[in-house]
């Protein structure tokens, strides 16, 4: 029998599934507070539709199941969706989920891995850009990261740095792809690559020269630099103009970006712009967007919280235990009025006697637990105990209320 899941996706404990729950609501309610609205795609297109601007890279990496493919990110579908409606413009949206890509799997990369995305359709302005990286820092900073690093660069900046470095265009895509992945193969192995694909070793040095250089001589430069004076208003100053940067997707046209964070800098985020992909669907517009690693964004938090994640978890506030089998049905009268007080209740479901009851609340970390017996039923009342402090009142069910939401 198959005990595992699938390779490269995961099961997730209750722990840790809460947390990744409390992150993406964070990360939404700081996209609501930009005025990003909600939207939703299929989680399968046409292939027609993926390949349009998969990238040879990405376009390998599709699950396909018959003429359809899952989606590997959310811009693709949601260029085919808005590119077809009439709404009006500046649209902002925002969408979190799962997106599939057949990767090679290893340590904060894998095939089914969950997605967090803002973009913004139907304006060329780079305060759009500055906009998005201030939106997805101030998300970053509610999740309490405190290192917080933006790469920034251009596709126009990319393509002049090749051209100036004398490779010849019909390589330049490959090029751009090829150093996409100096993160994963380090400078030796991009170099070597490069030279596989017939580019020159000079051309070659004299990009890794403009790499080092730093120098705004590329044409898209002087948009990076606004794009920076802008985020500097937000009190962003976090940006790093990085001519390494590259992003292999084919559909960015303009400014790309990536974000890092951990101890390791790990990329957990990055997005750019794509004026060109809703063309492709229906009617063409400018966009652009940012996408946070929802995945990696979690791995970092249970590294920093010390998360152990088969730990013993419940989300409830209070635990109703029942002394005897006839105080039961005021065991469910309590819980009942407990939640339509919003608070939320774990209710015995078990023969088991009352020190076995504290004993399974105990392991799961709830803070109150509320007895009931035959005497708290006659004076409408329960025994709350509060299990971190020891401290025990018997009090009438409002009180319990109260008591309860003041933690």
């Amino acid at each position: 029998m198959i005990k595992q899941p699938p390779r490269g996706m995961r099961d997730f404990y209750p722990v840790e599934m809460s947390i990744r729950k409390q992150t993406v609501e964070t990360i939404e309610r700081v996209y609501r507070s930009y005025g990003f609205d909600p939207f939703d795609t299929p989680a399968l297109e046409y292939l027609e539709v993926l390949n349009k601007k998969s990238g040879e890279e990405v376009g390998k990496q599709i699950y396909q199941i018959e003429d359809m493919g899952m989606r590997f990110d959310f811009t693709v579908g949601m260029s085919r969706f808005i590119s077809n409606t009439s709404l009006p413009k500046p649209i902002k949206l925002f969408r979190s989920g799962p997106v599939w890509r057949r990767d090679e799997p290893q340590k904060g990369r894998y095939r089914e891995f969950w997605q967090s995305d803002v973009d913004i359709i139907g304006s060329t302005s780079m305060k759009c850009e500055a906009e998005l990286m201030a939106c997805a820092n101030d998300a970053l900073d509610a999740l309490e990261f405190k290192r917080i690093e933006f790469k920034l660069n251009s596709r126009e900046c990319l393509f002049d740095m090749m051209e100036k470095a004398g490779i010849e265009t019909s390589k330049v895509p490959a090029a751009i792809r090829i150093l996409d992945k100096l993160d994963k193969k380090g400078e030796g192995g991009v170099k070597k690559e490069m030279i596989d694909a017939g580019i020159a070793d000079e051309s070659i040095k004299a990009v890794f020269k403009s790499i080092i250089s730093r120098k705004q001589e590329f044409v898209g430069s002087d948009k990076l630099m606004i794009i920076k004076d802008f985020a500097k208003e937000y009190g962003l100053d976090s940006i790093e103009i990085d001519y390494s940067l590259a992003r292999g997707l084919d559909y960015y046209t303009g400014p790309i970006f990536e974000i890092r964070s951990g101890p390791q800098q790990l990329s957990i985020g990055g997005g750019g712009r794509y004026d060109e992909l809703l063309g492709l669907y229906g009617s063409s517009s400018p966009a652009v967007g940012i996408s946070l690693g929802v995945d990696r964004i979690v791995d970092l938090i249970k590294e920093r919280k010390k998360v152990k994640e088969d730990s013993p978890f419940s989300q409830s506030q209070v635990y109703v235990a029942n002394v005897k089998d006839e105080a039961y049905s005021y065991a469910i009268k309590v819980a009942s009025l407990l939640r339509k007080a919003g608070i939320s209740v774990s209710l015995n479901l078990t023969e088991r006697d009352l020190r076995k009851q504290m004993d399974y609340v105990n392991s799961l970390g709830i803070m109150y637990v509320a007895i009931v017996g035959m005497k708290e039923k006659e004076l409408g009342q329960v025994t709350l105990r509060n299990l971190k402090t020891g401290d025990e009142k018997k009090v009438p069910i409002k009180d319990a209320i109260a008591l309860i939401r003041s933690f």
